[in-house]
């Protein structure tokens, strides 16, 4: 949407403190090292424990020479960079306070949750300082530049072609953000991905590791009800290498590749996916994007149809285009 859209500008009065933070030079910029924002979105919600958990996804801004890139569709041949950010806003529309995240290759890196934009000090994993009863509203800021693809592996944007600012407005819940803070969970409200586990175990995270071991519980329950219990047999015996099939609302897809047996779960939020080894009795927790209560919906519904609906199990064929994460 055009930045200076009927909507936006509503919104940037409604909400002073947002042109304040346009003004900031958020990377990643321009191709000239300005913050021109060709693209504006402006989104307004609740607080809920899902922020309280959430964490930035960072993609090629300094020391970090990852990248976003395009194979189709209207941004063919380009790629992206993006930064996020979180700020606290006071009662008089100043910023309390403002988030930035290390990147995932930074040396000692840690997962820093959204919810320590409520506490004016951080040391380490400890917090002080409650900013909760004066905190009006969290704002979550993401900004993405696109560029040519130069096809230089060592520099691989070109061309600067656009940059892109998403800005939701997170209002205070009905309990407050202290209430909100205190009733949210590690194990509830956390978007789990392989990188953050990886980063639980080397750190020695209790949380993450007692998660980690939900999701090995979840993974036998799948090998045991659904995949050795019919679902790789269909796999094996059909005319390709591949088979996928509907149960609920969930998408079931099964491959083999280089000899490993690959299984996915998903549904519109979430996915999980399951590997099993050559010559190996047991499978593996491979990736996973959703929260802990997401991913186990998606096993248990699974499980569930997989034994007391047929039809749907005789639904679950041979499929030749089938893709696995």
């Amino acid at each position: 949407m055009r930045p200076n859209a009927r909507k936006n500008q509503k919104l940037l009065k409604q909400f002073p403190c947002l042109g304040k933070l346009l003004a900031l030079k958020l990377e990643p910029l321009d191709g000239k090292g300005g913050a021109t924002i060709n693209d504006l979105t402006i989104k307004v919600q609740k607080a809920d424990g899902d922020l309280m958990y959430r964490l930035a996804d960072n993609v090629g801004l300094a020391n970090d020479s990852s990248w976003v890139g395009f194979t189709k569709g209207p941004r063919k041949d380009q790629v992206m960079r993006q930064g996020e950010y979180l700020f606290a806003i006071n009662e008089d529309d100043t910023i309390a306070k403002s988030v930035e995240w290390p990147t995932k290759q930074q040396r000692g890196y840690k997962p820093r949750y959204a919810h320590c934009a409520l506490w004016a000090q951080e040391d380490g994993d400890s917090l002080s300082g409650a900013m909760h009863d004066q905190v009006k509203c969290l704002v979550w800021v993401t900004v993405e530049a696109y560029h040519k693809s130069s096809g230089d592996s060592h520099n691989v944007f070109g061309e600067f072609c656009d940059r892109s600012v998403c800005v939701t407005v997170y209002g205070k819940p009905d309990v407050g953000f202290y209430k909100l803070e205190e009733e949210s969970s590690v194990y509830d409200n956390l978007f789990l991905s392989s990188d953050i586990l990886m980063h639980g175990a080397l750190d020695g995270n209790t949380d993450l590791l007692s998660i980690d071991g939900r999701l090995a519980e979840l993974c036998q329950r799948f090998q045991e009800q659904v995949y050795f219990n019919g679902m790789m047999d269909i796999r094996v015996k059909g005319e390709y290498r591949g088979a996928s099939g509907q149960f609920g609302p969930v998408k079931v897809l099964c491959v083999e590749m280089c000899g490993y047996e690959r299984v996915m779960l998903q549904d519109a939020s979430s996915w999980i996916s399951f590997q099993l080894r050559p010559d190996s009795k047991s499978m593996y927790v491979l990736g996973m994007g959703g929260t802990l209560p997401q991913l186990r919906n998606l096993t248990n519904t699974v499980v569930k149809l997989w034994n007391e609906q047929p039809e749907l199990r005789d639904a679950f064929k041979s499929d030749e285009k089938v893709s696995v994460m």
